[in-house]
């Protein structure tokens, strides 16, 4: 273990890999249990197939991880997070995005019981408002008041701290939020069989139930991709536009220096 680690960093890597492991391991129990592919599994699989998209992201957005922190070998595809991509964020993906799903999915069903609401709408807005406060409490409050990671630049007006170390772009919560409304609709969203939307449409085109998971599984990963890429291009394109500019001078991280606003 890197001596540089501190207990709370050690934790969130503990997170990453725990949680990662655990979701696919209890996704796989229930796909076994039910006999067919449970939605907690396509999610995990899901956030897994996107995490290449985290490097860019992690570029466009000025986020910076602290140095002790283990990173991906140097050819890892578009490694583009300055100081490397950190080592647990490909499995650490799955755990970061199944827990609130999880949770708004939960939450979303028993308002659902409890007031006789409509699914659709409730997944949606449950998930909207458990991923933005999941993702302030994980980016903003673990990662830039506590330390693990910071932001270098925010869009000035946008950012909460704004001019500290600390800072922190509130729309990116926004951008998690939204990515969180979907997955917990995919994954709370069942019919009368307690089938996914994903499972009742695969199941419709395909005619035999191995065929139904193959297209199960490429249509959430090319949901998830297709979202996440989306959310992200409003922040690659203020970041090439040159609209993310508030932030310290002085270094994030001690004897590290700041990503520079132009090049990678």
């Amino acid at each position: 273990m890197n001596p540089g680690l501190t207990p709370l960093m050690t934790a969130a890597i503990a997170f990453a890999y725990v949680g990662g492991v655990g979701f696919v391991l209890l996704g796989v129990y229930l796909s076994v249990r039910r006999r067919r592919v449970h939605p907690l599994l396509l999610l995990c699989i899901s956030a897994l197939s996107f995490s290449w998209i985290e490097a860019p992201y992690d570029w466009a957005m000025y986020a910076q991880f602290a140095p002790a922190i283990p990173r991906m070998p140097a050819w890892w595809p578009l490694n583009m997070t300055w100081g490397g991509l950190p080592g647990p964020v490909p499995i650490g993906y799955m755990s970061y995005f199944a827990l609130p799903a999880v949770i708004a999915a939960a939450i979303g069903k028993w308002f659902c019981r409890r007031w006789q609401l409509r699914q659709p709408t409730t997944m949606l807005t449950v998930g909207l408002v458990v991923g933005f406060c999941w993702a302030f409490a994980f980016n903003a409050i673990l990662g830039a008041r506590l330390g693990v990671f910071y932001y270098g630049r925010v869009i000035p007006g946008l950012g909460l701290w704004e001019g500290t170390r600390n800072q922190y772009p509130i729309y990116d919560s926004l951008a998690m939020g939204i990515q969180m409304m979907v997955f917990t609709y995919l994954l709370g969203r069942t019919d009368g069989e307690g089938r996914s939307v994903v499972e009742v449409w695969a199941d419709k085109r395909a005619a035999t139930r191995t065929q139904s998971v193959v297209l199960s599984v490429v249509a959430v990963v090319v949901v998830g991709n297709l979202l996440y890429g989306a959310v992200f291009a409003p922040h690659l394109a203020t970041k090439l536009a040159g609209w993310v500019t508030a932030g310290p001078e002085a270094e994030l991280f001690p004897g590290v220096p700041n990503q520079p606003m132009t090049g990678r």
